[in-house]
């Protein structure tokens, strides 16, 4: 700031600061109704909503979510109806959070040997009933059809 020498630089500085006050309020209240408007519940939501099923985040959403049911299936192999004591209670959930957690750290390679079996089990049914052929000259009967 500049050194005030008489009255008249004094009112204009007081100016020129209050114009910078107003300035300043009325950026802060701006920003301030911004802020106001991404915290109603239905922004927030959609904001969640967007940056979960972004590009990126989409991959380690199906990753938790495969974990997360194959945890609960393994659970409910495993400890068969919920209930029981707390010991029992206590090996169940950790048996579903450890069986989550390294399904969705292995989902790519779980992926993998799931395509793989499920090629190898269609090359064998296959395989095992070859398509029959239709060497005659008739054409198939339909047995739905009208005459």
């Amino acid at each position: 700031m500049k050194n005030i020498k008489n009255l008249n630089e004094l009112n204009e500085a007081i100016e020129m600061l209050e114009e910078k006050a107003g300035f300043q309020k009325q950026e802060l209240k701006e920003h301030f109704s911004g802020v106001m408007e991404n915290l109603k519940p239905f922004n927030l939501v959609r904001h969640l909503m967007q940056s979960a099923f972004s590009g990126e985040n989409k991959q380690d959403l199906f990753k938790a979510a495969i974990g997360l049911g194959s945890g609960i299936l393994g659970r409910k192999l495993m400890m068969g109806k919920s209930g029981g004591g707390i010991l029992r209670r206590v090996i169940g959930a950790a048996i579903e959070f450890g069986l989550g957690g390294i399904v969705a750290k292995n989902a790519e390679k779980i992926k993998e040997k799931g395509s793989e079996l499920i090629e190898r089990f269609s090359r064998r049914k296959s395989a095992k009933h070859p398509e029959p052929t239709n060497n005659s000259e008739q054409p198939p009967v339909n047995y739905f059809q009208k005459n």
